[in-house]
């Protein structure tokens, strides 16, 4: 166990007092912090730690591994110090490769703002190229876009993430240099999770102020129909007079209006209340990608109202480092949860108290669009009681 080791700059860097890194399933990007604090100021300042601290610029390439594995790759974005009496102080926080996406124009000084009849991934790639990044796609993504527009000034994440949206498909960073395009719950953790057990230490926050009842999602799609057969141009025809156009109905008008009009519908089945909401739909949509989406919506805003986090020892076990976007049985008789659960946020620290990982987990149906069914139900029990209002709470935990 070699805890957590920084390279920065191409360079070892161990002028730290405490490291975290974090990657969450909701920012595509992860990010790293690193402090310093020097107690030992005096007269030597050149020699103290915190001189070689300051060393670090931002704009340098930063490498972070967990017990000898690689688990972020990414560039510095800030270095913040300060210096009193008797303490100087360094912060250097910084993301992996993918940071460049979330800040940075989709279209540059490119003249492409839209792509013909791509698929999601041949899209990401096209975007995401010019940053240097590789992308892997693990799923079928369904049918092409007929038309992929890129807004002017519109960052390349969102250029990506409102097609993956459409696609009920997950837009995840491997956290060293690569983009992967899949859906949840593929692989499982390295182990379960117990309190009282494994878990040191726990918290819970369920909120619906941002669930809804029903969720809608209108767009607009290019066309009617795959197929558009324009009528043939007579060039020697004499245009209409005003006096000899013949009124419609306006049916071929509605009929055509219905055709390319795009709605979808998902309802949270948990709101009893009257809570709709309509967003609008940022690429052309079909009415299964409009309904795609509301359904994605609904789902993350249920995952979003309910968090549960769980500290741990280390960073893994047998060798395997905590991932997101894996699932792990959760058996917490405090917060009454006894199923499987999706990681979807990972945080590791190793300070003076020691290496613990911080794990946050939501239903497992969260960020896909399989059948909800038993997933958010607990298990049977197996034995295990709930713990009695009246009796005290057994705050110890085991190692792994």
């Amino acid at each position: 166990m070699t805890g957590l080791t920084v390279s920065i700059g191409g360079g070892p860097f161990t002028a730290w007092t405490s490291c975290e890194v974090s990657r969450d399933m909701e920012d595509l990007s992860g990010s790293f912090t690193i402090e310093l604090r020097d107690l030992r100021i005096n007269a030597a300042l050149p020699n103290s730690t915190y001189a070689a601290a300051i060393l670090a610029r931002p704009g340098m390439d930063a490498t972070i591994s967990a017990d000898g594995a690689p688990v972020l790759v990414g560039y510095v974005d800030k270095v913040s110090t300060s210096i009193g009496e008797g303490e100087a102080r360094v912060t250097i926080t910084g993301r992996d490769k993918t940071g460049d996406l979330v800040d940075c124009d989709a279209i540059g000084d490119g003249k492409v703002a839209e792509f013909k009849n791509v698929k999601l991934e041949e899209a990401v790639k096209r975007i995401s190229s010019p940053f240097g990044l590789s992308v892997n796609c693990e799923i079928d993504t369904g049918e092409p876009f007929q038309r992929y527009s890129i807004d002017l000034s519109e960052t390349a994440h969102s250029a990506i993430e409102k097609g993956a949206r459409s696609r009920h498909a997950l837009i995840l960073s491997d956290g060293i240099g690569g983009i992967v395009i899949t859906r949840t719950g593929a692989t499982r953790a390295p182990a379960d999770l117990s309190l009282p057990g494994n878990v040191l230490s726990a918290e819970g926050e369920f909120d619906h102020s941002g669930r809804y009842s029903k969720t809608i999602v209108r767009g607009q799609s290019e066309r009617a129909s795959k197929e558009r057969r324009a009528a043939p141009l007579d060039v020697t025809a004499e245009p209409v007079s005003v006096e000899d156009r013949e009124p419609t109905d306006g049916s071929a008008t509605e009929r055509e209006r219905k055709g390319t009009a795009a709605t979808g519908i998902a309802e949270d089945g948990e709101i009893t209340r009257y809570r709709p909401i309509t967003h609008l739909a940022r690429s052309k949509a079909d009415q299964m990608s409009a309904r795609d989406e509301a359904d994605w919506r609904m789902r993350t805003a249920r995952a979003k109202g309910e968090q549960l986090s769980y500290t741990v020892h280390g960073f893994g076990v047998g060798g395997r480092p905590w991932r997101i976007n894996e699932l792990t049985t959760v058996s917490d008789v405090y917060n009454g949860i006894n199923r499987d659960m999706l990681i979807s946020r990972v945080e590791m620290r190793e300070d003076d108290g020691g290496r613990t990982t911080t794990l946050t987990v939501t239903s497992p149906e969260a960020f896909d669009k399989g059948s909800t069914g038993s997933r958010r139900a607990n298990a049977p029990s197996r034995g295990t009681r709930r713990a009695s209002s009246s009796g005290a709470l057994d705050g110890t935990a085991e190692r792994l």
